[in-house]
């Protein structure tokens, strides 16, 4: 039996959504960057696409391990803007669209702090201290 697209847990999630269109104008912004800056288009591309793989990963689990996961996400996405910040910092790529990419970031890491349960404080306490 095959299951209708739009079905899965992720696609219910707005996050997800978000950082879909995050990846797609990221992604857009990486293929432009001049010669020589090979890595941070990749370190771009990977944090943007772990984000986007790790929500949906995270919306399948449950407990301790969803709340992780989405906190992962949210470092990659963290990661991403600070790529993306870097890229504004160089003038590598026009302000208009690389402020785009920071907004969604921005907007991405806000949903994922809730999806964490960091916003809550439901957060387990640090260990070690």
């Amino acid at each position: 039996m095959q299951r209708p697209p739009g079905t899965f847990d992720h696609h219910r999630l707005d996050a997800f959504h978000v950082a879909r269109e995050a990846l797609r104008a990221g992604d857009a912004i990486a293929r432009r960057l001049p010669r020589g800056y090979a890595a941070l288009s990749d370190q771009l591309r990977r944090a943007l696409l772990a984000a986007y793989l790790g929500i949906a990963e995270a919306s399948s689990r449950q407990g301790q391990d969803r709340l992780a996961r989405f906190r992962c996400a949210r470092g990659e996405a963290s990661e991403a803007a600070a790529a993306i910040e870097a890229i504004q910092v160089l003038a590598l790529a026009p302000t208009d669209q690389t402020r785009v990419v920071l907004d969604l970031c921005d907007r991405l890491c806000a949903m994922l702090t809730r999806l964490s349960g960091a916003a809550t404080g439901s957060h387990p306490p640090s260990r070690g201290r």
